[in-house]
């Protein structure tokens, strides 16, 4: 009887572990599936694993007639928009499987789509862009993102050629977007500005910098730069403060030092008594 029980009670925790070890590593998610729609402007793009939870990613890459436009980490669900012309090609590429495309048609009741490219080249003094306008009329709205700095509002983009001079240092990310009719924006361009390595040693402005004027006579105007702080030099009273604390706590160190050593060698008189 001793036995059986011995048995059972070593089963019942056998399973009690298989149990334990089943559930404490979680199976790959499934790669999300994605969905295209066409926006008046832009192309809708959609993804979702159909499972909550999870905290697993694929790398992606996103590109607009075979030039990428965004890079990022997909992961379980999530919903972006990207500016489009009528017949641009979106694809999309995740590492391991294999790529989706879809062909941009404009909506029928669609009349006033930006018909817009945009082109970046890293300088040596920062970022140019050039924004190529096919329409008849001018694009509005159009902003230029960077972490660090204040938005870009980009003047109206007169039909043409426009080219916008930005003091971006190197390694600086940077986005450019526009507005959709519901109020929602699409992306045009993301990246990274990398300066060239054959540039003097001299660094690019910094975010307090100021954008250069276009050589380009028919570009716009020149987005101007706002940074937090420029008019003059922020207090720097917590720096300060903790320079304060740190050089009191070292002189109180120093005191209870001396204080210990003068203890420890005060010499002391005592009297011999008499036999």
């Amino acid at each position: 009887m001793r036995r059986r029980l011995s048995a059972l009670a070593a089963a019942t925790l056998l399973t009690i572990g298989g149990l334990f070890l089943g559930t404490a590593t979680p199976a790959v998610a499934d790669p999300p599936t994605v969905n295209f729609t066409d926006l008046c402007g832009a192309v809708g793009f959609s993804w979702d694993t159909g499972t909550i939870g999870g905290d697993d990613g694929w790398q992606t890459t996103v590109l607009r007639n075979d030039i990428v436009i965004d890079e990022f980490s997909m992961q379980s669900r999530g919903s972006v928009q990207y500016g489009a012309r009528d017949g641009d090609r979106i694809e999309i590429r995740r590492e391991g499987l294999p790529a989706s495309s879809y062909l941009h048609r404009t909506p029928e009741g669609c009349t006033d789509a930006p018909l817009l490219t945009v082109t970046p080249t890293s300088g040596c003094d920062g970022l140019t862009l050039s924004f190529g306008n096919e329409g008849t009329r001018p694009v509005s709205g159009i902003q230029v993102l960077a972490e660090g700095y204040e938005p870009w509002e980009v003047a109206p983009l007169a039909p043409g050629r426009t080219e916008l001079e930005l003091p971006l240092v190197d390694g600086d990310r940077f986005y450019v977007r526009g507005p959709l009719a519901d109020g929602d924006w699409s992306i045009w361009l993301t990246g990274t500005h990398l300066r060239p390595t054959d540039c003097a040693a001299d660094p690019s402005p910094g975010p307090s910098g100021e954008p250069s004027p276009s050589d380009d006579p028919g570009a716009g105007p020149t987005p101007s730069v706002t940074t937090p702080g420029a008019g003059g030099q922020l207090p720097i009273t917590g720096a300060q403060t903790a320079l304060i604390s740190i050089a009191g706590l070292v002189l109180i160190g120093t005191g209870a030092a001396l204080f210990v050593v003068a203890r420890r060698h005060r010499v002391r008189f005592t009297t011999a008594e008499r036999q």
